[in-house]
C-alpha cells in the first residue's frame, strides 16, 4: 500500500506542479504577445480609425457623391476603391489604376450572374485604362465620351464593328450609326 500511496502522492504533486507552471507561463506570455484579455478591447478602441463614414467623404466631395449615389456603384463605399480614408487624409488622393481595380469585380468569370456587367479583360480594349471611357463614379448613368477625334470618322462601326480593333457592346450591335454621337458626345471632351 505504501507504493500506491507514494505513487499517488507523486502523481498529485506532478499534476499540481504542471498546473502551476502552466498557469504562470501562460499568464506571463499573454501580455508578451499582446493578447491581454482585460484590455484587448480597450487597445483596439484606442487605435485611430482606418475606415471612415462615407458621409465624411461627401463633406469634401459632394459633387462626386451626388453622381455616385445615383449610379450602379451606389452600394459600395468610397474606400472600396480608394482605400482607407485615413491614408487619403494624410497623403491626398489615392487612385489605383482602374484597369486592375475594375476587373476585380467586372472580370467575366464563372459564377457571376449574367445580369452583372462583366468584360473579358483581354478582349475589351486590353491596353486602355477603364477610366478612359467609363466614369467610375457614374458607370451606368453616364455614356462613355469619345476619346478621339471623330472628324472624317463619322461611320463609327467602320472601326467599332471590326473584331480586334475596337469592339462594340452587345447591346449596341443593331443600332444605327446615326445614334452613336447622340450619346457619345465628342464636343464634351473638346474634340471636333
Amino acid at each position: 500500500m505504501t507504493h500506491i500511496t507514494r505513487a499517488g502522492t507523486l502523481l498529485f504533486l506532478a499534476v499540481v506542479g504542471f498546473l502551476l507552471i502552466r498557469g504562470a507561463t501562460s499568464q506571463a506570455s499573454v501580455p508578451l504577445i499582446g493578447l491581454v484579455k482585460d484590455d484587448n478591447q480597450a487597445h483596439w478602441a484606442l487605435l485611430p480609425p482606418r475606415h471612415g463614414d462615407p458621409n465624411e467623404c461627401a463633406r469634401c466631395h459632394g459633387d462626386v457623391d451626388m453622381q455616385w449615389s445615383r449610379s450602379a456603384h451606389a452600394g459600395q463605399t468610397c474606400e472600396a476603391c480608394h482605400g482607407a480614408g485615413d491614408r487619403h487624409k494624410e497623403f491626398g488622393a489615392i487612385l489605383p489604376k482602374t484597369r486592375e481595380l475594375c476587373v476585380t469585380c467586372h472580370e467575366a468569370i464563372p459564377g457571376r450572374p449574367e445580369s452583372f456587367a462583366t468584360i473579358a479583360r483581354l478582349e475589351h480594349f486590353p491596353l486602355e485604362d477603364c477610366a478612359t471611357c467609363h466614369d467610375p463614379h457614374a458607370p451606368a448613368a453616364a455614356f462613355p465620351l469619345i476619346p478621339h477625334n471623330v472628324q472624317g470618322r463619322e461611320d463609327c462601326v467602320a472601326c467599332h464593328g471590326v473584331p480586334g480593333i475596337a469592339g462594340i457592346p452587345p447591346n449596341h450591335v443593331n443600332r444605327p450609326v446615326e445614334l452613336c454621337l447622340g450619346c457619345h458626345k465628342p464636343e464634351e471632351r473638346g474634340l471636333p
